[in-house]
């Protein structure tokens, strides 16, 4: 039997009065259930506090034992009633962010849900892409045959209340969550529209809406050029990508423009999926762990599409995914990259779910092109950026100031570029094959 000395007496009755303390405040709360729970967790307040004697005699620091700690006076002491789930949320925040990393964040059980709704490429809603436009909320987009558009919501429509409520002041994301909700309840938007006197109020029936992440033009029907837009990379963004593109093959299709900008990124194997469709062999990316040990994911063999020439668009707002399939299909020599250097995030965040459905995304890993070219940005704790990182295109292209909107191809010279570097190509090959 282990015989305690005299000098391991004193804390041991310091930490039973401790323990006792714990379960008479509960007593005193005049709770039967907050009585009988603290009877219930006696065993683990035990092993608990005693666990936490025991690091702080050898100079360690036991987080659960000193957040219970802090915990318990607050919930005793303060003044006022607390809220105990906001102020757990609010510590693991804390806690967070003493990691000075952007990526790794915590999501309540709302975030999460609207998390796991953008990955799967569906949710419950209206059927609207919104955007913040010179402090307002706007609608930027009615996707077509949803329930917004059948509704008469229009783009350019500024929303003024959602269910009669003002949002002035609000972000986008949060009038998003204000607009989603189950199948088949109603919303109703208060709207101004450009060149009406009165405010609209239009009632909708929320539906469930996917998200049209990929979007394809003719750029020039006599050479055959054309571009699929690629928003993000979710779920479903391989098989509309390949949609997009059966649609401008059956106009003639012979050469792509892979429209990334604007893209930050998504899934990671959803990457692996889509750059599969352009490298038929080959690294799509190599994986960093935390103990260096690097895994090279490959691509499909036997997904890929026909090789159209091709160019890729990007620019500094394209990130992660996006910058993982534009160096792939560098690196590999498949096609030729036009616009501005991208983002730089080169990091790798896996989810965890808690108890409560609340979530953490925690960095994990970071990746590097199939060359080794780590792309990530790099900023010290103060966030001043000590490496931009991010991919340079082969063909640098600033664009025009006068831009103002994605779909605006009369000022997209990025655009314009890419056109006209694969009318060439085409003109080139035409010649080539006519000798």
């Amino acid at each position: 039997m282990r015989r305690l000395s005299v000098s391991g007496i004193i804390p041991l009755l310091t930490t039973l009065a401790f323990i006792a303390g714990f379960f008479y405040q509960d007593m005193q709360a005049g709770s039967l259930r907050r009585a009988l729970h603290a009877a219930q967790t006696l065993p683990q307040r035990v092993s608990l506090v005693l666990q936490t004697e025991q690091d702080s005699q050898q100079g360690h620091l036991w987080p659960v034992g000193l957040y219970w700690d802090a915990l318990s006076h607050v919930r005793t002491r303060y003044y006022q009633p607390v809220n105990e789930k906001q102020l757990t949320y609010a510590a693991i925040r804390g806690m967070l962010a003493a990691l000075h990393d952007p990526y790794t964040r915590f999501m309540d059980p709302n975030e999460y849900r609207s998390m796991q709704e953008d990955t799967r490429g569906d949710f419950f809603g209206i059927g609207a892409q919104l955007q913040e436009k010179e402090g307002q909320i706007v609608i930027y987009r009615p996707i077509e045959g949803s329930p917004a558009d059948k509704a008469g919501v229009k783009a350019g429509d500024v929303i003024v209340e959602v269910d009669r409520k003002p949002v002035a002041g609000m972000r986008v994301d949060e009038v998003v969550k204000k607009i989603r909700g189950p199948r088949g309840t109603k919303v109703e938007l208060t709207l101004k529209r450009k060149g009406e006197s009165k405010l609209l109020h239009i009632t909708i029936v929320r539906d469930l809406i996917t998200s049209p992440v990929a979007y394809a033009y003719m750029e020039d029907e006599k050479l055959g050029i054309g571009r699929v837009r690629l928003e993000q990379f979710n779920e479903k963004s391989d098989q509309l990508l390949v949609q997009k593109v059966r649609e401008l093959e059956a106009k003639g299709l012979r050469a792509l423009i892979l429209d990334l900008r604007y893209n930050p990124g998504g899934l990671l194997n959803m990457a692996v999926d889509v750059a599969s469709r352009f490298i038929d062999n080959g690294v799509v990316v190599l994986v960093q762990e935390k103990n260096g040990q690097i895994t090279r994911l490959y691509a499909e063999r036997g997904r890929a599409l026909k090789p159209y020439p091709l160019v890729v668009l990007v620019n500094e707002w394209s990130a992660s995914a996006s910058e993982i399939v534009a160096g792939a299909i560098r690196d590999h020599k498949r096609g030729i990259i036009i616009g501005e250097t991208t983002f730089g995030k080169g990091l790798v965040q896996t989810i965890f779910q808690l108890q409560d459905n609340s979530a953490v995304a925690i960095t994990t890993a970071k990746y590097l092109t199939p060359s080794g070219y780590d792309l990530n940005r790099k900023v010290d704790a103060e966030g001043k950026e000590v490496r931009r990182g991010g991919i340079e295109p082969d063909i640098v292209v600033k664009q025009s100031e006068e831009m103002t909107d994605i779909e605006d191809r009369a000022h997209d010279l990025q655009l314009q570029k890419a056109v006209e570097y694969l009318r060439e190509q085409l003109t080139a090959a035409q010649v080539a094959s006519s000798r």
